[in-house]
């Protein structure tokens, strides 16, 4: 039983026959004073209380993000705890030796958060009750347990010295956007490999620029065994796609620290797949590519493509039936993250929205431009899409985040967890498209699906103009409580 003079909750913990017992307090908000005592309960109904104990928490870091609550209202809320992590830049340099993940109450107070000291990506809960995330980096994966104690760590191993003699290598170059636990406890992630083209577009812009060689990073997706990192099952992704279609950024240099020590000329980022999601009744993947402009739905055993959702130009003639067809008023996705399907079957996306257009087109540039969270019906069988809901902002205050970004469904009461993770603006607030800029800044937000939808969760990070941190938020989840997901075994005595 805890009290912090505020709060007062019981914390259920069963045990076994000893005569000494170890047990995690967990909930508890800092630099608090707190009141705990044992209540034992025996089968009989027999009840001991064991003396009063006190213990007062830290205050949180120094380092720790600004976190600040704009605005909070519980009884509209999803019931549970906000997890997520949070990234730094500092004088517009990416660190990463930083890293939080960090749970919040309904309130918007901290109620428990590991200090990583890596920049983090993908966070997931495993079975067996331990956390698993990506470096942000892109070439580790960490499972920890939920008192921050190192249980396992992945790594690349073509590309990356192992972390330490335990860690168990892959033979990737990298491991990155998404890491998952598959029913059969295989894991599944993304990875990379350079890829020599004998003819890639010079310009996203001009139509009569010349197409040449380049050294182009293309997408796999890869299953393996948790336990001795031996892949089982793989997907090159350029075996499916269309190998002429490019999207605006193609031509940037995001793998740049990866690949370009190795090559001639800088290195460029054809599909940049950035989130996979796993359909266990069909045994199927949903991919989404960043800079293809699409999400689309493989067979996992056949390998064939079952549609492909966005902007249809430029596909080649071998693609055109796996085009989804539009029905009604329905605007395209672009560079969007973390597609998701919901319990009703629609499928719900960050539309980042960056430049919407096609390259030779003229892009929207940020000053102009908005993201949104967009929910679509598919018709499989029809081979059509409807949009069904769009949400991009309150009361026609847009928002724009031209990187990351997530919505998830929420089962309770059908609201949408947001995450607004990558807000980059110039010093007069004007947004933009590339970091770094004057400000980055981030957001976790909740909305109802009223009519209009309603806001009735903000939580900010931002350290303001002139700063010379920035923050960003990969991804967030809503999870139950501290004890229900997690295995909890306290240090022994």
């Amino acid at each position: 039983e805890i009290s912090d003079g505020q709060r007062h909750w019981q914390q259920p913990w069963p045990v076994s026959p000893a005569r000494k017992h170890r047990i995690a307090a967990l909930g508890l908000r800092p630099d608090r004073e707190h009141l705990i005592r044992v209540r034992l309960q025996a089968e009989d109904q027999r009840a001991e209380l064991g003396p009063l104990l006190t213990f007062r928490t830290p205050p949180l870091p120094a380092n720790f993000p600004p976190l600040v609550t704009v605005h909070s209202r519980p009884q509209r809320m999803e019931p549970g705890l906000t997890l997520f992590s949070v990234n730094v830049w500092r004088n517009s340099v990416s660190m990463l030796d930083y890293g939080y993940l960090i749970a919040l109450d309904n309130q918007g107070e901290v109620v428990w958060y590991c200090d990583t000291q890596d920049r983090v990506a993908d966070i997931q809960i495993l079975d067996n009750g331990h956390l698993l995330y990506l470096h942000g980096n892109y070439r580790y994966a960490y499972e920890i347990d939920i008192l921050g104690r190192d249980i396992r760590r992945w790594y690349g191993e073509r590309l990356t010295e192992p972390p330490d003699s335990q860690a168990i290598g892959l033979d990737v170059d990298t491991l990155h956007h998404e890491v998952f636990e598959l029913p059969n406890k295989n894991f599944m992630t993304l990875a990379t490999e350079l890829v020599d083209f004998e003819e890639f577009p010079t310009s996203e812009l001009d139509p009569t620029a010349p197409w040449k060689p380049a050294h182009v990073v293309c997408d796999r997706i890869v299953e393996f065994q948790p336990d001795n990192g031996q892949i089982v099952n793989e997907l090159d992704l350029l075996d499916v796609l269309d190998p002429k279609r490019f999207g605006y950024m193609a031509l940037s240099g995001f793998w740049k620290d990866k690949y370009n020590a190795r090559i001639d000329s800088p290195s460029r980022d054809w599909s940049h797949a950035n989130a996979l999601k796993y359909v266990a009744d069909e045994n199927a993947v949903i991919v989404s590519l960043r800079h293809l402009d699409c999400v689309i739905k493989i067979d996992w055993e056949t390998k064939q493509i079952l549609w492909i959702l966005g902007d249809p130009e430029g596909w080649g003639a071998a693609w055109q039936d796996r085009l989804l067809k539009p029905v009604g008023d329905l605007q395209w996705p672009y560079h969007q993250h973390s597609p998701q399907l919901t319990p009703h079957g629609t499928l719900l996306m960050f539309d980042n929205g960056n430049y919407r257009a096609r390259p030779y087109h003229t892009a929207t540039l940020a000053v102009d431009n908005h993201s949104r969270v967009v929910e679509f019906e598919i018709d499989e069988q029809a081979m059509t899409v409807k949009q069904v809901f769009e949400f991009d902002g309150v009361m026609g205050e847009r928002f724009y985040s031209p990187f990351y970004g997530e919505a998830d469904w929420l089962p309770q009461t059908e609201n949408l967890l947001v995450t607004d993770g990558g807000h980059i603006e110039l010093e007069d607030g004007t947004p933009h498209d590339d970091v770094p800029a004057e400000r980055q800044w981030a957001r976790i937000f909740e909305i109802t699906r009223d009519s209009p939808p309603r806001e009735v969760f903000e939580v900010r990070c931002d350290s303001g103009y002139r700063s010379p941190f920035g923050w960003s938020i990969y991804r967030a989840s809503r999870i139950a409580n501290l004890l229900d997901p997690f295995a909890i075994d306290p240090p022994a005595a």
